[in-house]
């Protein structure tokens, strides 16, 4: 069958409502839109509470009440061994998914690398879920409990800020993040921790994620997909193969992406209605794709990928990234400088200090400042 033919502003429009980004959601929902774009990048916590204040009407605080007091959400190691805040209800899912394929696809040079066997290293995540059974713990307080008797590689994998030891327990469902006890961060047992934890099938959970993923991200590829999840050999085919029936081919200027059938008639119609966006430090919407080149000239792609893998706060016009920012929040006052790529009309620089002021009263600035270099 011949791919539906669609644009690539139609894409964008489609994109930015899925991603909350064409009018903020109420406080009410914040847990949902986590929910719906697939959780939120988080290895800089100040960047992924901001990320939830520009698709939500709501500031940091509420973002950390989420966490830590209501425990709608939840931080942990997920897609692509990488810290995200999820909607607590769906960690199961993720664990579901990522847990199975995990297991069957551990490689007898990561098992050297991490100087263990197999059978020693489940037997490490089993004891970290026993361990953190009870109160939250700090990671010394894990390592005194878990690395007795271990070797003095396993006992630097378990002090790794990188998470060596601990990334794979998250994933299996043992481990997520508790409120920090000073300077010191504390693990928790999900199940103990969140309001609800259920055991989840791991093909059922594959095929809802990977169909969170279209609804947000779509249209998208397979390889789309896999950089989005992490590239598992076989997990965006497994992916693709459990939603078959459900998955339709558009083309996009000759390229051929699939996106969910119930969606074609939302993706036709999909309209940019705010055309300027802010997006923070490692924003989601620029993590989904195994190429930045529709979303970012190549000329500037330098500015928004930057080394060591980190990602700018970004400027939106319908879509696309025109612009880098940062900021400093001093005296009250939130001190913002915008670089854009190109000269901006007045019309999208207007938008952009209502945009900065937006995210001033996220972070409970008393008064926002925008310079453009």
């Amino acid at each position: 069958m011949k791919a539906v033919e669609v644009s690539w502003p139609q894409v964008h429009a489609f994109r930015l409502r899925r991603h909350h980004l064409d009018g903020r959601a109420p406080k009410k929902e914040l847990a949902n839109v986590v929910g719906e774009i697939g959780g939120v990048q988080a290895q800089i916590m100040s960047a992924a509470e901001l990320q939830v204040t520009v698709r939500v009407d709501c500031k940091v605080e509420d973002v950390r009440d989420a966490l830590w007091k209501d425990r709608s959400l939840v931080k942990t190691w997920l897609m692509r061994g990488t810290l995200h805040l999820a909607k607590s209800d769906d960690l199961p899912l993720y664990v579901g998914a990522m847990s199975t394929l995990w297991k069957s696809q551990m490689r007898p040079s990561w098992l050297n690398y991490m100087q263990t066997t197999e059978t020693e290293f489940w037997d490490i995540v089993e004891q970290i879920g026993s361990a953190l059974d009870g109160k939250p713990l700090t990671r010394e307080e894990l390592i005194a409990i878990v690395g007795k008797g271990r070797s003095a590689r396993v006992r630097q994998l378990l002090g790794s800020g990188w998470g060596g030891m601990l990334k794979p327990a998250a994933r299996s469902g043992q481990l997520c993040f508790g409120p920090n006890r000073g300077q010191s961060v504390t693990f928790v047992r999900p199940e103990k921790w969140l309001p609800s934890w259920r055991p989840v099938d791991k093909d059922k959970a594959l095929a809802v994620m990977a169909r969170r993923y279209l609804s947000a991200y779509g249209p998208a590829t397979k390889t789309d997909f896999a950089r989005w999840w992490g590239a598992w050999p076989g997990v965006s085919g497994a992916a693709w193969s459990v939603l078959k029936d459900e998955l339709l081919s558009v083309s996009v200027d000759g390229v051929t992406m699939q996106i969910l059938e119930k969606d074609l008639d939302a993706l036709r119609g999909a309209r940019i209605e705010e055309s300027v966006q802010m997006l923070p430090g490692f924003d989601t919407y620029l993590m989904g794709y195994s190429t930045r080149d529709h979303l970012v000239d190549r000329a500037f792609a330098s500015r928004v990928s930057r080394t060591a893998g980190w990602i700018s706060a970004c400027v939106l016009l319908n879509g696309e990234v025109i612009g880098t920012w940062t900021y400093v929040l001093k005296n009250r006052t939130l001190q913002v400088t915008v670089t854009p790529f190109r000269r901006m009309t007045a019309a999208v620089t207007t938008e952009v200090k209502r945009r900065a002021r937006t995210i001033g009263d996220a972070l409970s600035a008393e008064a926002t400042e925008v310079k453009f270099g």
